[in-house]
């Protein structure tokens, strides 16, 4: 007997996630803030209201990104961004639980145009890029890995 799991119980590994969306550098990223692009910071509110970028947007998507395969989660990035359309950089602590989401919202929700930010706020502040606040990474990431799945970022 066939059983039917939901995918988001068993999440792809991060390797696969990461061959099927667009990641960009925190520097190529900055370039594309500057212009028209969403900011989406997918961390619990805790940590985005220790630091983030200047533009973003905190829509958590939940441990693991579990929260960016609900329909509401796409609604709300799909208005805050203008449209599934529009360009949207996603960030996280680490670029993990942001590509996640982007796998999610291009893959299951139809969103045109998403990216995940390689090394998340973390790589961004210590590049010297612009920040509001402190960036606090830590615990973070541990939620977004799975058993046998090791840190890429």
């Amino acid at each position: 007997m066939a059983v039917d799991m939901p995918h988001k119980d068993v999440p792809p590994p991060l390797e696969l996630v990461k061959s099927r969306i667009e990641e960009l550098l925190p520097p190529a990223a900055n370039e594309e803030i500057a212009g028209a692009a969403a900011v989406i910071d997918v961390r619990d509110p805790e940590r985005f209201e220790s630091g983030h970028l200047a533009d973003a947007i905190n829509i958590s998507s939940g441990e693991g990104a579990r929260g960016a395969h609900e329909a509401a989660f796409a609604d709300a990035v799909e208005k805050a961004a203008g449209g599934r359309d529009k360009r949207v950089i996603l960030f996280c602590g680490e670029g993990n639980r942001s590509a996640r989401t982007a796998d999610a919202l291009a893959n299951e929700h139809g969103f045109e145009n998403v990216a995940s930010v390689i090394g998340g706020v973390k790589l961004w502040s210590e590049l010297g890029l612009p920040i509001e606040g402190e960036v606090v990474v830590g615990d973070e990431e541990a939620e977004t890995q799975y058993s046998g799945e090791e840190d890429t970022t």
